[in-house]
């Protein structure tokens, strides 16, 4: 590996984790901060995703003594007059750095922790130290003009990892920002004093609740806060400037009853904060030598708490990326495809899983400007124009080629059914053990329908083994690796395959091969434990179709999926 001297531009999650996974595969790294920590940030609720990429770089003992709550679930007052739904995170440990839980966190205490730690590990830090110039032109080096306290100085150094947030100077400067047209949100929040109203297994939860003009999140954190913030259209903007961010803000929360039902008597004890234009992505992630992490590349609604997840897990990319530029130069072009194919899907995934969410909402609540404007209700919706997931979507549909709302109302609603309680309100009487028979049911279900595929067949004339990498889960390297495709570029990039796995799959193009024998195909090669994972993935790839012994389409129920739970991280 060939060491380099790399520059990371901000202090939060994503430059934090950026410096200390390219600290530890041996590169020199610079950190400028334009602030001095601690200092306040929204986004307290983190993933277990993140809690596997603190563990693995070693932080798990710093991070149990600040005492954060722990997080087991996220649960969901989501429709009117639904029943309350959890999503746990409950997961077999198959391996030391899968976690069944995330914290919440205050994230003054929880990113000068990280930034403290990457110091101590011989990061250089500069505190107070705003970047005024960035330059990436130069094919041999990138330039920053700081000031760190003393006067504008210039810095030069091999590579660039821009994590300073939504104001990138870097992003302005190549004009590479793109607002989201669907998730068109502004939030208000503030901070109640109020005890954990819940035991057991809602306790640490964090609660996001819908009502006519948005939704609700309620986070508790550590010193008996509550972080409660409300979300809507920004149509309300001009609401919100004529009645104030305090008067605004408490109307709008009074209309949510069940939040206020939680929150009881709180008492009030923080200011009113407001964030508008907050969904966007690039047009560009990386390229020559610089890598856009976290909020600098690319942000959207925080429904399901990804924002920071995204962040560190693009650090740990963009980190393994470097060192492995550094190593082979000649793979630049496909390090970056790479980048921008592995960070993509992740934000794809995450799109997708947020617009299921509101458009089954957007059946139950009272029309409103917010549920009409998170309503998908044609293929044709211009707002997802640039959307991957939206046109492959539309053009497939329930496998026939007709768009279908109902089928992507049902991917949420299939989810809420999974954890729904049984009680029609909260209660600190619910536990995780009564979604059991939900859980059991569905995979029952999808059992049944994979077992009665008596056909396969490969969509496309090829199998293909395409280059491509992987971040090694240890030792945080980017290494080559080969994922399965067809010759029109579809491909599935969630598992990484040995050669002799295409071998398998060329049976599918040449004869009848059913779900079972090509599980058992799959498990002699080596694949014992996933086989069946790869094919589910094949299938939502589009690269596999079944039929049953009458010929009929056997349709495989759709499972919505992000990455930063259960054990299939990306990174």
């Amino acid at each position: 590996m060939s060491r380099a001297k790399v520059l990371v531009i901000g202090g939060g999650p994503a430059g934090s984790i950026a410096a200390l996974t390219l600290n530890r595969l041996g590169h020199d790294v610079e950190l400028y901060e334009r602030e001095v920590f601690p200092r306040y940030r929204i986004g307290e609720s983190l993933l277990p995703g993140t809690m596997s990429i603190l563990y693995r770089l070693g932080l798990q003992e710093k991070i149990d003594a600040m005492g954060f709550v722990k997080k087991h679930s996220a649960t969901f007052l989501w429709g009117q007059d639904q029943a309350p739904w959890t999503f746990s995170f409950a997961t077999p440990r198959v391996s030391d750095w899968i976690f069944d839980h995330a914290i919440q966190v205050k994230r003054e205490e929880f990113d000068a922790l990280l930034l403290k730690e990457a110091e101590a590990r011989g990061v250089q830090v500069f505190h107070g130290a705003p970047v005024s110039d960035v330059d990436v032109a130069s094919p041999s080096e990138v330039r920053l003009t700081v000031d760190d306290g003393s006067g504008p100085r210039d810095v030069r150094g091999d590579y660039l990892i821009d994590a300073s947030g939504s104001s990138s100077l870097l992003v302005r400067k190549l004009q590479l920002r793109r607002y989201d047209d669907f998730y068109r949100s502004l939030a208000v929040w503030s901070y109640f004093r109020r005890a954990d109203p819940f035991t057991g297994d809602l306790h640490g939860t964090t609660y996001s609740i819908t009502f006519e003009d948005g939704w609700v999140w309620m986070i508790p954190l550590k010193g008996d806060l509550y972080s409660v913030g409300v979300v809507v259209d920004q149509v309300k903007a001009p609401e919100l400037q004529e009645k104030g961010p305090e008067r605004f803000y408490m109307e709008t929360l009074a209309k949510c009853k069940r939040a206020m039902q939680i929150l009881a008597d709180a008492e009030r004890v923080d200011a009113v904060r407001v964030v508008r234009d907050w969904s966007y992505d690039t047009t560009t992630f990386s390229s020559g030598r610089f890598f856009l992490c976290g909020d600098s590349a690319c942000f959207t609604d925080p429904l399901f708490s990804q924002g920071v997840h995204l962040a560190t897990q693009s650090a740990v990319s963009a980190a393994a990326a470097i060192g492995r530029l550094g190593a082979h130069p000649e793979e630049a072009a496909a390090i970056h495809r790479w980048y921008a194919k592995s960070y993509g899907e992740t934000y794809e995934q995450y799109h997708e899983f947020l617009a299921s969410f509101y458009t089954f909402a957007s059946f139950t609540e009272p029309a409103s400007e917010f549920w009409r404007r998170r309503r998908i209700e044609e293929s044709a919706d211009q707002r997802l124009d640039r959307r991957e997931w939206f046109h492959k979507l539309a053009s497939t549909g329930n496998g026939g080629g007709d768009w279908e709302i109902a089928d992507f109302r049902d991917r949420a609603s299939t989810m809420i059914g999974i954890g729904k309680h049984q009680r029609p309100e909260l209660s600190s009487e619910f536990s995780d053990s009564e979604l059991k028979m939900a859980r059991i049911r569905w995979i029952a279900k999808l059992s049944a329908q994979l077992n009665s595929i008596a056909k396969l067949r490969w969509n496309g004339d090829e199998v293909r083994l395409h280059p491509y990498y992987k971040v090694n889960p240890r030792t945080f390297e980017l290494e080559p690796r080969f994922i399965l495709g067809n010759e029109t570029e579809r491909v599935m990039t969630k598992y990484a395959v040995d050669p002799q796995y295409a071998e398998a799959f060329k049976a599918v193009l040449t004869g009848d091969v059913d779900y079972k024998g090509l599980v058992r195909n799959l498990t002699a090669l080596g694949a014992q434990e996933t086989s069946s994972q790869i094919v589910i993935r094949l299938f939502e790839a589009g690269l596999l179709s079944g039929f049953d012994k009458t010929g009929k389409r056997v349709h495989v129920q759709d499972r919505l999926r992000f990455d930063g739970v259960g054990v299939e991280y990306e990174v």
